[in-house]
């Protein structure tokens, strides 16, 4: 009896250890790493705008667990914690955050994201024309720093053109100074901003204006060899921009000057007319938004966010024609078996008893009859 008493009692401690054991493995397998848990604290308090304390969390994270799997992710994320924060202080550390994060991580695959947000925070940043540029040239400086170590991105066809809308703030500005000098006497000043808008800014959007003005500056002296230098200015008007409102003015002070009109090189003429910027629409709220933005209370579009939508836009357009070339492709293998199947059916059936032999019937109807298996053609 007592064998039995004492055999019932270790069975029970025995039971009770097991479901302590699977107790607690239950437990442990519930339980968030303390990383993990700071990662998703702070990504939690950037999601509701608390970027001090987000930024806080990330920090904890990667000071204690510098190994961390989500170690980079948290390192990016604080990048983010400065970018969406906004304003000028936070978007240059935010800056500073990518460009770590990129030496740190050159081959994570949020690398090329910091990059672009790099460019981006420095657009937020560049002002109008007549103000100081230096974000302006930050910004085409982070955009020679992308073709160089992103040249294979998805993202490189937009961020050209990105390149093409700063270099366009920059020609404005410099023309803008260019015009202060020439109307105020100062000549060499004047020659200088337009000059280096020719040799930076080749597809300035009113390069044609630029070149006039340099061709009449040059035209008013009593050197031959300006003379010359005018020619050269109202001959690339004339080769390249038979559509410009001075094209008739600088073909005729070609003649005046004793000069050869060129002819239109279309080539050209198609790549300056392609730079051009569509007019916008009038609105009476127009100067208002104007005003705004030169304030900095208008922001300017988020450039990554842009890109994104874009990159994607691209993407789903690609999945859905290869769908759609998939499905025809599918299409003409069903044809095509149909059409087999059909010819197998009628050379088996051309020996049976009844049956029309092979070489019966006429062309017409065999045509006839194989065309309901041809592709409709587009």
């Amino acid at each position: 009896m007592r064998f039995i008493v004492r055999c019932v009692v270790t069975l029970a401690l025995l039971a009770g250890m097991v479901g302590c054991s699977q107790k607690s493995a239950r437990l442990q397998k519930g339980v968030v790493p303390p990383d993990q848990n700071l990662f998703d604290t702070g990504s939690d308090y950037l999601r509701k705008g608390q970027y001090i304390k987000s930024r806080l969390a990330f920090q904890t994270l990667l000071n204690t667990y510098p190994d961390s799997d989500v170690a980079a992710e948290a390192y990016f994320a604080m990048g983010d914690s400065f970018y969406e924060e906004g304003g000028t202080e936070n978007l240059l550390q935010a800056e500073d955050q990518y460009k770590n994060f990129i030496v740190f991580y050159p081959q994570h695959p949020r690398a090329v994201d910091a990059q672009l947000k790099i460019i981006s925070a420095n657009y937020k940043l560049i002002n109008t024309p007549d103000r100081d540029q230096q974000y302006t040239r930050r910004t085409l400086d982070e955009i020679a720093q992308f073709e160089r170590r992103f040249g294979d991105s998805d993202y490189l066809p937009i961020v050209r053109q990105w390149r093409s809308t700063v270099e366009d703030v920059l020609a404005r500005g410099d023309y803008g100074i260019g015009k202060f000098y020439a109307d105020r006497g100062n000549v060499l000043g004047a020659v200088g901003r337009y000059q280096e808008i020719v040799e930076k800014y080749p597809d300035y959007a009113e390069l044609d204006v630029v070149l006039y003005n340099l061709g009449q500056i040059y035209e008013r002296s009593r050197s031959e060899k300006d003379h010359e230098k005018a020619k050269e200015y109202y001959g690339e008007i004339a080769r390249g921009f038979p559509f410009s409102p001075h094209y008739s003015e600088a073909v005729e002070r070609l003649g005046t000057l004793g000069a050869e009109v060129p002819e239109v090189d279309t080539e050209t003429a198609s790549r300056h007319r392609a730079n051009l910027k569509e007019p916008e629409g009038f609105s009476p709220l127009k100067p208002l938004v104007d005003f705004g933005k030169a304030l900095g209370f208008v922001p300017p579009p988020d450039q990554y966010e842009v890109a994104q939508r874009a990159v994607e836009a691209e993407k789903a357009r690609e999945a859905k024609l290869a769908a759609a070339e998939a499905k025809a492709a599918g299409d003409d293998i069903l044809i095509e078996t149909e059409i087999r199947r059909s010819a197998s059916g009628n050379a088996a059936g051309g020996g049976a008893e009844g049956a029309p032999s092979a070489g019966s019937g006429s062309e017409a109807e065999r045509e006839k009859a194989s065309s309901r298996y041809k592709r409709k053609q587009d």
